[in-house]
């Protein structure tokens, strides 16, 4: 286990996920799990469908609770921290686009949520659908993209509140090689 230091961005300590009662009755998804995330650091999680890669991504996140251990984002202990005021925004295998939304307003949700002023959210919202290449899709709703689109759309909007940790599960999947590079 790596040490943390000063810029760690994650220090996973000694984290354990059961479902259910206990280790005899329930599902161990995560036993006694520890690592450091420097900050700036791009981690990457390798391994079987199964293995608790996703369940650590929800622990961090916050849209799970461990049975045991400690996570600490930038030295702060994130026990009973909700989601929503966790320096982290997360892009899973599936997507949660609004379907009645615009491109452009599913990536300015977030930031509407968060209370930015207009002139910030289109600058943003641009900004972010330059970096997909999808500038030319602003307009058209979710429900009428392609698989990579949507997942391109869903990468946009977790970027757009410039979090200061970012999760990816398997974000790349529907994307061709081209747009994963």
């Amino acid at each position: 286990m790596s040490k943390p230091t000063a810029t760690a961005a994650i220090d996973i300590r000694q984290t354990s996920k059961i479902y259910g009662n206990d280790r005899v009755s329930g599902v161990v998804a995560l036993d006694d799990v520890s690592l450091v995330i420097e900050d700036n650091e791009f981690f990457t999680l390798l391994g079987p469908s199964g293995c608790g890669k996703t369940t650590l991504l929800r622990l961090i996140a916050g849209f799970e609770q461990p049975t045991h251990g400690e996570i600490v984002l930038f030295g702060e202990h994130l026990e009973g921290l909700p989601p929503y005021k966790r320096p982290v925004n997360t892009v899973f295998q599936h997507y949660a686009l609004f379907p009645h939304m615009t491109v452009a307003e599913n990536i300015s949700f977030g930031l509407e949520m968060l209370d930015k002023p207009a002139s910030e959210i289109s600058s943003v919202v641009k900004e972010v659908l330059g970096l997909v290449q999808m500038d030319h899709l602003a307009d058209r709703k979710t429900d009428q993209l392609s698989g990579g689109q949507q997942q391109r759309v869903a990468l946009a909007r977790a970027l757009a509140p410039k979090p200061k940790v970012l999760l990816l599960d398997e974000p790349l999947s529907a994307l061709d090689f081209k747009l994963r590079k």
